[in-house]
């Protein structure tokens, strides 16, 4: 058995297996002559170093890593280091991401713009601009298309409609990943993120699952985070589907969550300070835009709450 005891070798965790991680590197640190064939990319079951347990540095998919004691015939390793993050989603977890793309159905499930509202949230917690891909455009007209898409833009977010089914709007996707290193596909179960990975990457052939006509909502068929390549240089992760995602945020910094409010913030300033922008004096959020309803029911449960805001 062909092993290197000394050589360090950089990688990424692209999908976690029970203990275990799995860390591709490149295929030109990796060369060895022993090995019968050359990949351009190689992934390693690896586990990690108990240093790392005793600093307490926790390993998640995305995350920039140093392997060594490479078992060449077997493909196995060591995690010896983890590099620092530069941005990290809770949920699902994913460390350095570049851009999450919140995908939701126009239909079969309907669009729930509350859920979807959360979606966004979530993404804004981690300082993280979503994108929003609109799913199964082909079920509804143009014109109801045109309602989401002007909707969508007036909360300050840019979207892509696209569908597998006639193609339309995949390019223009294809093209906007691959401009970024690490894009997480989220959202809920049944709106067609493992189809969608299916289309743009053909090669993959992930289980997919209609949606439950009783529940009228999707089943779950990705179990578990794993990255894959969709350009050179550039990765997307599938994640499991989840219908009700955590808002983890203080009151006071809830309002700058929402695009349409920091515009209007950054013209203007509220007569206090702390101002919550419920019915303070001096308040210059607009009351009638389409999402403060649901910011002033959200806020009054973060207030009210006893324990610290999980949003669930």
């Amino acid at each position: 058995m062909n092993k290197n005891k000394s050589n360090k070798f950089k990688g990424i965790v692209v999908a976690l297996k029970a203990n275990f991680f799995i860390v591709e590197i490149d295929y030109k640190d990796f060369k060895d002559v022993s090995l019968d064939q050359f990949y351009e990319k190689i992934r390693l079951l690896c586990t990690r170093r108990a240093k790392l347990d005793y600093q307490g540095l926790f390993i998640d998919v995305g995350d920039k890593v140093c392997v060594e004691s490479i078992d060449y015939i077997n493909k196995r390793a060591v995690i010896s280091e983890v590099e620092p993050r530069k941005s990290f989603l809770i949920r699902p977890a994913v460390a350095n991401v570049t851009l999450v793309s919140i995908c939701i159905s126009v239909d079969e499930p309907l669009l729930d713009i509350g859920q979807l509202s959360r979606f966004l949230l979530t993404a804004e917690c981690s300082n993280i601009k979503p994108l929003v891909v609109l799913t199964k455009i082909d079920l509804i007209t143009k014109d109801n298309l045109m309602l989401y898409v002007n909707k969508l833009k007036s909360w300050g977010y840019d979207c892509i409609p696209v569908s597998t089914q006639n193609s339309q709007g995949i390019d223009l996707l294809i093209e906007r990943f691959r401009k970024t290193k690490l894009t997480v596909l989220a959202g809920p179960s049944g709106v067609g993120k493992t189809s969608l990975i299916n289309h743009l990457i053909p090669t993959v052939s992930l289980p997919t699952a209609s949606v439950s006509k009783k529940l009228k909502r999707g089943i779950h068929t990705t179990r578990h985070v794993e990255l894959f390549a969709i350009g050179k240089g550039s990765l997307l992760a599938d994640t499991p589907g989840f219908n009700r995602p955590e808002i983890v945020c203080e009151p006071s910094g809830f309002a700058s969550l929402f695009p349409e409010f920091r515009l209007q913030l950054a013209k203007s300033q509220c007569k206090f300070r702390n101002c919550l922008h419920r019915d303070e004096p001096g308040c210059v959020i607009d009351k009638d835009l389409e999402r403060y309803t649901f910011y002033r029911e959200n806020l009054e449960e973060m207030i009210n709450s006893p324990l610290p805001y999980q949003g669930g």
